[in-house]
């Protein structure tokens, strides 16, 4: 494991469960996104000096994850007893496979609990609906105006500056002149694609 950390600082420039100045690590969103695009190939780099069984074996659990986190995160009705089989098997597979590696919190609660939030509380859709993403973005905002663009004579008047800032940022005619530029859309494998349509995603679409 530590030399395929190494080997994705090196190429990839990755770093990877490095403790961060501002809290945390440094495995962040952002990591995760760059993983898991199909662009930019990292298993080629990262598996280069390991056995092709083992080179196999990350490229299923790329691929699979990847299913997973899209579902996850989009808003389309999904067959829920189809992701928890493939929920299982990957959780066997890497146990299997790789009984020395740690099941982090948040992987767990991908393939052990994912597809009983779907279906039981969320009316067999994606939770895109749910994400807290648009809220944490503002925290950089809020930040920046506490530190530079809000009064200090009081705290009261700290937080009434910055909701107004806050307020005149949403104003739906501001937004509306804004200059909005359009998300460039990530691509999908083929695999993923047929994975996505052919297996997970509810037949009512």
């Amino acid at each position: 494991m530590k030399r395929v950390r190494a080997i994705l600082q090196e190429r990839c420039n990755f770093s990877i469960d490095i403790p961060s100045s501002q809290g945390g690590t440094s495995t962040t969103g952002n990591i995760a996104r760059d993983c898991f695009l199909n662009k930019r190939d990292f298993l080629t780099w990262a598996t280069s000096s390991i056995n092709p069984s083992d080179k196999i074996s990350l490229e299923k659990i790329q691929t699979n994850l990847s299913v997973l986190l899209r579902l996850l995160n989009s808003g389309n009705l999904i067959n829920c007893d189809k992701m928890q089989e493939l929920c299982k098997e990957m959780y066997e597979f890497i146990l299997v496979e790789y009984p020395w590696a740690n099941i982090t919190p948040s992987l767990q609660k991908l393939l052990a609990h994912s597809f009983q939030l779907i279906g039981a509380y969320n009316n067999g859709k994606g939770l895109q609906n749910l994400s807290e993403e648009c809220l944490e973005s503002c925290n950089k905002f809020v930040r920046r105006y506490r530190e530079n663009l809000a009064r200090k004579t009081s705290f009261t008047d700290n937080v009434r500056d910055i909701l107004v800032r806050l307020l005149c940022c949403s104003d739906p005619i501001l937004v509306q002149n804004r200059l909005m530029h359009a998300k460039k859309k990530r691509d999908v494998a083929n695999s993923l694609q047929e994975i996505l349509y052919n297996s997970i995603l509810s037949d009512d679409l």
